[in-house]
């Protein structure tokens, strides 16, 4: 329980006030960090890269270093292809997690639903990080991919959990831990009249990017999981396009309420993903065990 949600919390927080005091937001030594805190959850809960990785769960640490490169790239290098570049990196790691499935020609359930999540992430995750910042950003900027990669990572977590995978789910409610701490110290300041900071383009792309290739991991190869409860876990980056487009005239006037109203619009379909798995968990798995 301290590894997967006190210790990233804490940290959560002290990143936060380190893009706060002491570095700027876009500062790639701020992506370092989170991408060493990243890689150190992945060690504590996956273990050591193995050569050559054989199990989905050992290659998912590749993909987290593959992700790094990406986000480490000059913003200036990736430009506008920011959406093409993450379609093509999240569909190549949907083929690299599920080749031995897809090769297979099964179309079950689970196969559909891991298909209809990997396709939730494609198109989401990248129209999301490839959106152009506003010229004069709203309140609830700053927290919209925060948001949208805290929601589907608690949902998944609890999903992976109840749907007897409890490695990933531990990976992933390490990386919601460690979100809500930024997310809150980031609110706090809001609430003192201050303004937010934002995640750079390479940092929103690490981190969508972490935490849907382990859902995506999850959709394939947890039977148990159910599948609409994982179908909704996929959907919170889109759902924070609509907010950042259609549904932003449905945020409250005052400054202070918007990041909460905003985030609590994007974690709508997380929490119907929470209550879709509760009530239909299998026999056994409430635990986790079965």
């Amino acid at each position: 329980m301290f590894t997967t949600t006190t210790l990233p919390l804490l940290l959560g927080i002290v990143l936060a006030l380190l893009a706060r005091f002491a570095l700027p937001p876009s500062s790639p030594a701020l992506t370092v960090f989170w991408a060493v805190l990243l890689l150190f959850f992945y060690w504590d809960t996956l273990g050591p890269p193995v050569v050559p990785p054989v199990a989905a769960s050992q290659k998912l640490i590749y993909l987290a270093f593959a992700g790094i490169v990406i986000s480490l790239l000059p913003e200036r290098v990736l430009g506008g292809r920011m959406g093409s570049l993450g379609a093509i990196v999240f569909a190549a790691a949907f083929l690299w997690l599920g080749w031995r499935r897809i090769a297979a020609g099964t179309l079950d359930l689970q196969m559909i639903a891991a298909l209809a999540v990997g396709l939730l992430t494609l198109v989401g995750a990248p129209i999301l990080t490839a959106r152009q910042a506003s010229q004069s950003p709203s309140m609830e900027e700053p927290f919209l991919t925060p948001a949208a990669v805290l929601a589907l990572s608690l949902s998944g977590a609890i999903v992976s959990v109840l749907g007897a995978s409890i490695v990933t789910g531990q990976l992933l409610g390490s990386v919601a831990a460690l979100i809500g701490g930024w997310c809150l110290v980031h609110y706090v300041a809001v609430l003192r009249g201050g303004v937010a900071a934002s995640w750079s383009k390479g940092l929103e792309f690490l981190l969508l990017y972490a935490a849907a290739t382990v859902l995506i991991q999850v959709a394939l190869l947890a039977p148990k999981a159910n599948p609409a409860a994982l179908i909704l876990s996929s959907l919170p980056p889109i759902a924070a396009v609509l907010v950042r487009g259609p549904l932003q005239n449905q945020l409250p006037g005052a400054r202070p309420l918007r990041p909460l109203v905003a985030g609590i619009l994007i974690a709508v379909p997380a929490m119907l993903a929470i209550v879709t798995a509760i009530v239909w968990a299998p026999h056994g798995a409430a635990l986790g065990f079965s």
